[in-house]
């Protein structure tokens, strides 16, 4: 009820301030006029603001215009990216056409940099930007894979092309050993990612901007949540003018990238052969490892699983958006559908998303709007296992004397299942996010410059997952269940306060915050196995017999609560424009530190800049057109604690006492729910130092951002080990240190132009070290968890590969049992046997380097524009080299092939050999891949007229075309990652090839 009466006050609110703005319209002259660029062309969005004032309207689709200014004196700045700002004052005309000079000066984009935006010649930290084509004619599901390979020192992994999945994010390398290191994920000024959203729920239509904080002077303003850097979306709103009707849509095919190829039937039936040769075993007749393989065998009948378990990909994406408005009035709604069917069967994703976004000025003093939006994801049902395709046999049985899927295609091989039987498992898989925010902007009349904002959030997010498995799904014992719900919760208020004032040369920008966020979450599983029937599926859960893991209880219920209250003030000042001073503190409290700690952090910042080309030596050198120097120091934090980890809490355990049944509880960590508390628990802290140089020389034809940086993460989250009789083995601590060091490179460059043709290039490169400085207090590697003073996380720890031991070598003294066919390693020690300490550091999964060039190309109307990204230096274990091969009775791929007394392989070993020392074939995962192209045209004028449309854009785009790697598996971005190894439901990276449709309605 009072959910209810909050919502019902708050449409009364906006429907106020919807009635109040339409009855302020402003009066004056009316100005038209057309804005075009140097070779006549319209440019369409050019934002035509009255100098002065936050009213103005921007360039429909034709590059025309309508503003109501106050009179003649009225000045109108006409700005556009890529294009030099110009002023105009009004006058008599009531028809002013411009013509824009085109400009790679990127130091006067208005860049959103947190709680405001600045100029980006007035930055003093180290803020990037995604490109903005990158964000239209993509085909993308998520946000992340549009950003991935564009922007230097951010490296975004694929972590799966699976319909519907998301990206890692790492912003200048890890910083945490076992907190969590992706960055804060900021939509319209709210933290999205710390209130339960994913990028999954962002519409990548709706996307006007992205920024990425990366300094410690960037991100201090957001205090414990910085420390592994910050993105900022910003999403479109409406601006003055007439109603712009946009309808976006591309369709698609999509298929298997970089795939393995299982064996055929008879090099099948030749590894089982070779396999009873080296194990000096009988093979059967016919030779085939499984009885169930014979009659397919003699048959000459073969069956394709990895074809059986494919189907044809394809992705459709609509989106429709109107915007518009008057100058006290601005909207911006957009609705979109989005599908997925991905190439193995079963797999799908659908998202269906609204927004609308409002802006009211109500007074000349007081304005107000919204963001509002609400995304529903559905994550389909049942699917196939491509694993265990990739493993039956060529001559396994797929269908049963019934036309059912046979559970088991090998009998007697009871091991692997048919991989088509989990289309035969009802699931259901849904999200929803409901998300509102509503901001108030009073800027007093007695006090200019001075502005105040209430800014508040909140959010609503629901999940649902139900699973079913019967006998049908290859459940043998009985039908299995499982429901689980839960909810998500956060509201939001910003209180800010913003002063700017010019003296003379002084100009002075303050920002003040006072914040409190709070975020509830419940959830619920229930666990039933041992139905009757499969005929209520997960709907009758209570028809079997529910435990929840630990067979204690009958639900499994975990909520939890957090809060943040925190402080923040900004002072940005230059003099001149050539000499810049930021200094930047967050106080932040959180709920979930320990009890017997403050509670609080404090996180302070300090940058300076020098516009060095305003001054007067560089004047009158025509190459050098804007040169800026900056540096940067500064703390951040990361909250890395999670709730109720700093309270001992204890498990369940049934024991029978008089003969009755009781429950009670257990200090152990064996319990799920176990564990001892630490009540000093506190944040991990970040210092960090950037300095930067910013330039565009040449006459603008180049232009581009050099920056190294060097931070040091310490008081980390790890376990130490207590001795058992306590109860527990260990306890979370705030110990050890990290380091990041780097340099990152970004280029934009005008590489040819000669009348309607152009030739541009975007160039990004990243380099990082990572290494840990400290650990446990007593200088030494923890190698249980590869984690070694002076070397990088992700450690790979394991025997150096010489080769492999051929006939009439003598392994007996330095590796006794060997024989050939095995595996040879390195004597690191040079004792003269292998021992495990012949094992050493290898190298790291995190990347030496990497790299991305956009090189676009635009003939009049005509552009075309290829991205190659590139990933170097990381050195991963390749679970699919190390594929068991279960005593010769599964498929391997053929890409991997194996040793024998022919072909005396020196990199594969026989198919006898049982790995006794748990080699884990680690391998390089150097990459460089064809992301995709896109090639555009866009429509003109002359004919659209005739046809009624106000814009026109056709586009074809691949995507994933071709990558160039020596990695063997599914593809090198995915396939190291555990969760989705040979060993795992794998799911192949995905090539596209889409055409899409951009059209503007007049």
């Amino acid at each position: 009820m009072i959910k209810f009466i909050t919502l019902i006050r708050y449409l009364t609110v906006y429907s106020l301030f919807m009635i109040a703005s339409l009855q302020v319209l402003a009066q004056g002259k009316e100005v038209k006029g057309l804005v075009t660029s140097s070779d006549n062309q319209p440019i369409p969005g050019v934002s035509i603001v009255i100098k002065g004032t936050t009213s103005g309207t921007s360039t429909d689709s034709n590059g025309n215009y309508t503003l109501t200014v106050p009179d003649n004196e009225a000045i109108l700045v006409y700005s556009f990216i890529g294009f030099a700002t110009q002023e105009k004052r009004v006058g008599e005309d009531a028809v002013l056409n411009i013509t824009m000079t085109e400009q790679l000066n990127t130091l006067q984009e208005i860049v959103v940099v947190g709680y405001g935006t600045q100029k980006r010649e007035d930055i003093t930290g180290s803020v990037s930007s995604v490109p903005k084509e990158r964000l239209a004619q993509l085909p993308v599901t998520n946000v992340l894979h549009a950003m991935e390979g564009t922007t230097a020192g951010v490296y975004i992994t694929q972590n799966s092309s699976a319909p519907g999945s998301s990206a890692s994010v790492l912003v200048r390398g890890v910083n945490s050993i076992t907190a969590n290191t992706s960055p804060l994920i900021v939509v319209d000024g709210v933290p999205f990612s710390n209130m339960g959203g994913t990028t999954n729920d962002i519409n990548p239509n709706d996307i006007e901007s992205i920024e990425i904080l990366k300094d410690a002077s960037a991100v201090a303003i957001y205090g414990t949540r910085g420390s592994s850097g910050v993105i900022l979306i910003t999403t479109k709103r409406g601006k003055s003018g007439k109603p712009s009707i946009r309808y976006n849509t591309y369709a698609g095919m999509e298929y298997m990238h970089h795939t393995i190829t299982p064996l055929k039937g008879a090099a099948y039936s030749q590894k089982y052969l070779d396999y009873s040769k080296q194990r000096n075993q009988t093979p059967n007749d016919p030779p085939v490892p499984n009885q169930y393989e014979f009659a397919n065998y003699l048959a000459g009948k073969e069956t394709d699983w990895i074809d059986a378990v494919s189907q044809q990909g394809y992705i459709q994406d609509h989106n429709l958006s109107i915007s518009g408005g008057t100058e006290s009035v601005k909207y911006f709604v957009s609705g979109a559908y989005q599908k997925q069917q991905g190439v193995l069967k079963g797999y799908e994703f659908k998202r269906a998303s609204f927004r609308s976004n409002l802006d009211v000025n109500i007074t000349p003093w007081l304005s107000a709007g919204t963001s509002l939006f609400y995304a529903n994801n559905d994550y389909g049902g049942g699917s196939v296992n491509l694993t265990l395709a990739t493993q039956m046999s060529p001559y396994g049985i797929m269908y049963d004397k019934n036309g059912n899927y046979e559970i088991y295609p090998m009998r007697p091989e009871l091991l692997y299942k048919n991989p088509l039987l989990g289309l035969n498992r009802d699931e259901v898989n849904k999200s929803n996010n409901l998300n509102g925010t509503f901001y108030i902007d009073i800027e007093p009349t007695f006090l200019r410059g001075l502005k105040y904002k209430l800014n508040t959030n909140y959010s609503y997010l629901p999940t649902k997952f139900a699973t079913y498995s019967g006998l049908a799904a290859g459940q043998t014992t009985g039908g299995a269940a499982s429901i689980n719900n839960s909810e998500t919760s956060s509201w939001l208020v910003e209180n800010i306060l913003f002063y700017e004032k010019d003296l003379g040369k002084h100009h002075i920008d303050l920002t003040g915050l006072y914040s409190a966020q709070e975020t509830n979450f419940f959830t619920s599983t229930i666990n039933a196995n041992t139905f009757i029937n499969d005929g209520l599926s997960y709907n009758g859960v209570d028809a079997g017999a529910v435990a929840t893991v630990n067979n204690t209880s009958r639900s499994n219920v975990r909520p939890y609560r957090t809060a943040l209250l925190s402080q923040m003030g900004r002072v940005n000042y230059s003099f001149g424009g050539k000499y810049l001073l930021t200094l930047t503190a967050r106080r932040d409290g959180y709920s979930a530190f320990g009890s017997s700690t403050s509670k609080y952090g404090f996180f302070p910042s300090v940058a300076l800049g020098w516009n060095v080309s305003e001054e007067s030596f560089l004047k009158n050198i025509e190459a050098i057109n804007n040169l800026k120097l900056r540096v940067s120091y500064g703390r951040t934090g990361n909250q890395a604690v999670g709730a109720y980890q700093t309270i001992t809490s204890q498990g369940t355990t049934k024991y029978i006492y008089n003969g009755k049944t009781y429950t009670g509880v257990v200090s152990s960590s064996m319990q799920v729910n176990g564990r001892l508390g630490n009540s000093d628990l506190n944040w991990e802290t970040t210092t960090g130092t950037n300095v930067g140089v910013d330039f565009t020389v040449l006459d603008q034809r180049i232009s581009g951002t050099v920056e190294v940086y060097k931070t040091k993460t310490k008081d980390l989250l790890l376990l130490r080990q207590l001795p058992n009789i306590s109860g527990y083995t260990s306890i979370l601590d705030n110990l050890g240190a990290v380091d990041n060091k780097g340099i990152e490179v970004t280029l934009r460059t005008v590489n040819l132009k000669s009348g309607k043709f152009t030739w541009s290039s975007n160039i990004n490169y990243g380099a990082n070290r990572n290494k840990i400085v400290s650990l446990y207090g007593d200088n030494k590697d923890d190698i249980g968890n590869k984690w070694f003073i002076g070397k990088p996380l992700r450690a790979v720890y394991d025997y150096r590969l010489e080769g492999v031991w051929q006939n009439g070598e003598d392994a007996s003294k330095i590796d006794p049992g060997a024989k050939p066919g095995d595996l040879k390693f390195y004597d690191k020690t040079g004792d003269g046997k292998i021992t495990s300490d012949d094992r050493e550091y290898l190298g790291s999964g995190l990347p030496k380097w990497t790299g991305g060039i956009i090189n676009t190309f635009d003939y009049g109307n005509l552009h075309l524009s290829i991205f190659i990204q590139t990933f170097q230096g990381a050195v991963v274990t390749n679970s699919m080299l190390n594929t068991g091969d279960q005593t010769g009775r599964i498929n391997t791929p053929s890409q991997l092939g194996y040793w024998t007394e022919e072909n005396k392989s020196n990199t594969r070993p026989s198919l006898a050999y049982t790995n006794p020392r748990g080699y884990a074939y680690p391998v390089k995962q150097d990459y460089t891949r064809i992301k995709d192209i896109t090639l555009s045209y866009t429509f003109p004028q002359s004919t659209l007229g005739r046809i009624g449309l106000g814009g026109l854009t056709a586009y074809i785009s691949g995507r994933n075309l071709y990558t160039f790697t020596d990695w063997v598996g599914w593809d090198p971005e995915n396939d190291y990652n555990s969760s989705l190894d040979f060993t795992g439901n794998n799911y192949p990276y995905v090539a596209s090839y889409v055409m899409g449709l951009n059209i503007n309605l007049k």
